[in-house]
């Protein structure tokens, strides 16, 4: 049995979840989570509203090449300071 998931690393993982990027035991640790944490219920669905809103103000043309490496490479950044 893996440790259950902090509020902060569930949040971290909403919007791969929305995407349906997760599955196995990431996808299993993040749900039980959400069965047990009303506050993370709550920010879930803020999330999932957020995602909505932009994904249909955004054309629909294609990612520029290297764009997301680069938005990687800064989140990367940002999450190590």
């Amino acid at each position: 049995m893996t440790k259950p998931l902090s509020c902060e690393q569930a949040v971290e993982q909403f919007f791969a979840y929305l995407d349906r990027a997760l599955a196995g035991e990431p996808l299993n640790d993040l749900e039980a989570h959400l069965e047990a944490c009303l506050s993370c219920c709550e920010k879930l669905a803020f999330s999932r509203r957020l995602d909505t809103f932009v994904k249909n103000r955004l054309p629909q043309s294609p990612v520029p090449d290297g764009l997301e490496a680069r938005i990687r490479r800064t989140l990367g950044q940002t999450s190590t300071e």
